[in-house]
């Protein structure tokens, strides 16, 4: 009890209360006795019968107060309600017991409340001179939870360090991820309670990570946790940070985490791996960017891979493409590609806007950085690019084909999975998708961008105003991307202007001339395919006028047609095919 006690400096008759309500729920001659008080004979005791026991039969000021909804046993659920009646029960029938988490307590528990188990973590720290964060930050940190009850807020991108570096500094700490936290305020007070009673149990300092996935809800932060806590409060967010008002005796301390340096991250991969070269680690670092959580989580897998041999590059590749899966899973999938820049056929100046735009991703760190020209753009240093055109004109082949060469991992959305009809989820869904896509260096493809990106529309309903407010979110996430997407349109003038604008390059894909399609007819047969002499291919692109897609398709048709008729591949053969892929268009061959 004298843990309690200092831990929620509450005053003796209040103490008395609580071993009241403890002997109570332990011993039955306990409640027995106390149950010839009051008329609730049997079950556990009202206020009121609390407040005679405790201050005397004439209710104090005191008694009123300490007993009330905003004293310290009811503000901290020291004590809870045991009657199972909702608020519209009166007070004089409600009846108290003591919470099972102090009761667990006073017998020596000091695990987790099995109830918080779900929301709150208490991990080992790291030291601070280990924590991949700039010293100048560190510093910072340091320094703020120097100051008597100081609010400490580190924000930056997703796996940055911001949670590992907190708890470097203060190694105290108890974490909850806010994106487990309920979303209903009334249910969310509860959770915030019981944490801060956790608190002050255990000792331990409250970090909230995630907080801007709380959204609106983040304000109870100031008015529900931070009161109750008693010394400093630890914050981590996005690079977006949510508007916090505390009371004049909180100090707001916010500290920004700039994104790991090559040399920072290569050390990483190099500790986290346990083996190889610093030039190897060099070498990953500058090919996989990735945030420092996920170069530790990728480093797991690769050498659970591994087991008892030494790490080959593929134990690394697949560690990366098994935490990429795991953080973009859940709204895109993993897009692979078999083709080469052969099977391509595109004019000289498609050719040439694909090469810049790779050079943007490729050489992107050295313009912004080492040239300076970031602090000159100031925002929008990812790359955005939109490929428009008719179908099968090669726009997500093109894309893949990218991916592959930068040697990153392209991830196509599920646009079904990302929009939701209850409002703020489409918004919360589009913020996991890009921070998860900027901590893990992945490419992100919205294939039919125009059912996202689309024009915003004169207001007339409420539904309006709502996907009006999902786009101006998307505009103004896709501007502080720092990653790579690519948008693929067949309808390029459903999309509202201002993504327009926010593109570093913009492609349009048109259906090939007949050269063109010449080309793409010779492309589309393998080398190991058994074909007839005179295939007249040049007469087939002169009389189909197909794109890429489509005349991919007749070359398969026409080898499943020879392949069971058991011949090679003739002109006759492609020429049927090729009908029936003009006809399915709804064109008539000449």
């Amino acid at each position: 009890m004298v843990k309690l006690r200092d831990g929620f400096q509450f005053g003796v008759h209040q103490e008395v209360a609580l071993w009241l309500l403890a002997a109570i729920a332990l011993h039955p001659d306990v409640r027995a006795r106390v149950a010839g008080f009051a008329p609730e004979r049997g079950v556990d005791p009202t206020l009121d019968t609390i407040r005679r026991i405790v201050y005397g039969d004439r209710p104090s000021r005191e008694a009123m107060a300490e007993l009330a909804p905003t004293g310290t046993l009811r503000r901290f659920a020291l004590i809870e309600r045991s009657d199972g009646g909702g608020p519209e029960v009166h007070e004089s029938r409600q009846t108290w017991a003591i919470s099972r988490r102090v009761l667990a307590f006073l017998h020596g528990d000091d695990r987790i409340d099995p109830e918080l188990a779900r929301l709150v973590a208490i991990r080992a720290p790291l030291p601070l001179d280990a924590v991949a964060v700039a010293d100048p930050a560190k510093a910072e940190i340091a320094a703020a939870l120097r100051v008597p009850n100081a609010v400490v807020l580190v924000s930056g991108a997703p796996g940055a360090g911001r949670r590992t570096v907190l708890t470097a500094a203060h190694p105290a700490t108890l974490e909850v991820d806010a994106r487990a936290l309920s979303r209903e305020p009334g249910q969310l007070i509860r959770q915030l309670r019981a944490i801060a009673r956790e608190h002050r149990l255990l000792g331990r300092a409250p970090l909230v990570a995630n907080l801007d996935s709380l959204g609106e809800l983040a304000a109870l932060i100031p008015t529900e946790l931070a009161p109750l806590v008693d010394g400093p409060l630890l914050l981590t967010c996005g690079a977006r940070r949510p508007p916090l008002r505390f009371d004049r005796d909180r100090t707001l301390v916010h500290v920004e985490l700039p994104p790991a340096t090559s040399a920072q991250r290569g050390t990483l991969w190099l500790t986290a791996l346990g083996q190889g070269s610093h030039d190897d680690a060099e070498h990953l670092a500058g090919q996989y960017p990735l945030a420092p959580a996920m170069i530790h989580a990728a480093a797991r897998v690769a050498r659970t891979r591994a087991v008892d041999r030494p790490l080959v590059p593929d134990d690394i590749y697949a560690g990366i493409r098994t935490v990429l899966d795991d953080k973009l899973g859940d709204h895109a999938r993993r897009v692979t590609v078999t083709q080469t820049w052969d099977d391509l056929v595109l004019p000289q100046d498609h050719l040439d806007a694909v090469i810049e735009l790779m050079a943007r991703v490729r050489e992107r760190r050295r313009v912004y950085e080492s040239w300076g020209f970031g602090a000159k753009v100031g925002k929008g240093l990812g790359v955005a690019a939109l490929f428009s055109g008719p179908p099968g004109t090669g726009k997500t082949m093109v894309a893949a084909l990218i991916a592959r060469d930068l040697g990153l991992e392209l991830y196509q959305v599920d646009m079904a999975r990302l929009t939701s009809k209850y409002i703020g989820e489409t918004e919360k869904h589009l913020s996991e998708l890009f921070d998860a896509a900027e901590a893990g260096h992945a490419v992100l493809l919205f294939d039919e961008a125009d059912s996202l990106f689309g024009k915003r529309t004169e207001v007339r309903s409420s539904n309006d105003r709502y996907a009006n407010l999902e786009t101006n979110y998307l505009l103004q996430r896709l501007e502080s991307f720092t990653g790579t997407c690519i948008l693929t349109s067949n309808h390029e003038g459903n999309i509202d202007p201002a993504f327009l604008r926010r593109l570093a390059l913009h492609v349009r894909f048109e259906v090939p001339d007949e050269a063109e399609r010449a080309a793409l007819w010779r492309a589309m047969l393998p080398a190991a395919a058994p074909v007839a002499p005179n295939l007249e291919l040049a007469d087939l692109a002169r009389r189909y006028a197909m794109s890429g897609g489509y005349i991919r398709n007749a070359a398969v048709r026409a080898a499943f047609l020879a392949a069971d008729q058991g011949t090679p591949i003739s002109a006759a053969h492609l020429d049927c095919a090729a009908r029936r892929e003009y006809e399915a268009m709804g064109k008539l061959a000449a």
